[in-house]
């Protein structure tokens, strides 16, 4: 007997099985067992739907401050940074995806799906995240990676433009502000870039959550700098370009042409040689390296 005739076959009432498996692999102990533990997987998503609108209950009920995940992870002993993801995605759910919602209520789908169908539909509007959810859940697949494909195919099919800009749109970008302060953007697909936020926002929430004095902005800075560059960062060079007078570099070119004409024994300068003209005249640019 095959395994999808075993649980149509298999007693909703445990103790009283109601076939006969004289000819198949499974004895009615067991495929009542399998037949628990579907309705248990059920019972499971049924739980995490009824979570997820307390969640978005209690957010909309003190209004979004800032300090509800905070909040919700003292409780539930979460990490504040699990809080905080979990406290967004319950709103995205019960706001933007009713359908998904609706279907985890029922054990249509799990609690993976679910968070697979919103952070790939992250970037799309209401309506077109509507439509994503009607064309995946009409007969939505049983394993998680075929049903993250299938949205994915909605996205792209729902929104085809969006879909070829955001993957012509990854880069990385930096600018320099005249205060001293710049700025390092990474831009690319949601479904790539979020769970790297979500990792650096768990982790800062973390470090708060242990004491530390510094601002969530800044834990999630310090983080991220170590995450891309390392806590030992000596092995990063710096330079530094010098614009000096050019009345002052020729005197320290004469006092190096004589220096080394009367020892025999040129010392290695630890600015670069020669020396560029700068573009507004009168003054030359070195460049110096730090390491």
């Amino acid at each position: 007997m095959s395994w999808d005739a075993v649980l149509v076959a298999a007693p909703r009432v445990f103790g009283e099985p109601e076939f006969d498996f004289s000819d198949g692999l499974f004895s009615p102990d067991e495929a009542s067992t399998v037949a628990e533990l579907e309705i248990v997987e059920r019972d499971k998503a049924a739980l995490c739907a009824d979570e997820v609108r307390l969640l978005a209950r209690y957010n909309q009920l003190r209004g979004g401050v800032e300090n509800v995940s905070e909040e919700i992870g003292q409780a539930l002993k979460w990490s504040p940074g699990h809080a905080s993801h979990q406290v967004v995605m319950a709103e995205a759910l019960v706001t933007r995806l009713p359908q998904t919602l609706s279907a985890l209520g029922r054990g249509v789908i799990d609690w993976a799906k679910a968070r697979a169908m919103y952070e790939v539909t992250r970037p799309l509007s209401d309506e077109d995240a509507a439509r994503v959810e009607a064309g995946v859940l009409v007969d939505a697949p049983d394993y998680y990676t075929r049903f993250q494909r299938k949205v994915r195919y909605w996205v792209n099919k729902v929104d085809p433009d969006g879909a070829e800009q955001r993957r012509k749109d990854r880069c990385v970008t930096f600018t320099q502000d005249d205060d001293g302060e710049a700025f390092l953007g990474i831009r690319g697909p949601v479904e790539q870039l979020y769970p790297a936020y979500v990792r650096i926002d768990q982790h800062a929430r973390r470090l708060k959550q242990q004491g530390d004095a510094r601002s969530l902005d800044n834990l999630r800075f310090d983080v991220a700098m170590d995450h891309l560059c390392g806590e030992n960062q000596s092995h990063i060079k710096t330079i530094v370009w010098v614009t000096v007078p050019h009345t002052t570099l020729l005197g320290v070119m004469t006092s190096r042409v004589s220096y080394s004409a009367s020892t025999h024994s040129p010392r290695k300068s630890c600015a670069s040689w020669p020396p560029t003209r700068n573009r507004r005249g009168g003054e030359f640019s070195m460049i110096r390296r730090a390491g």
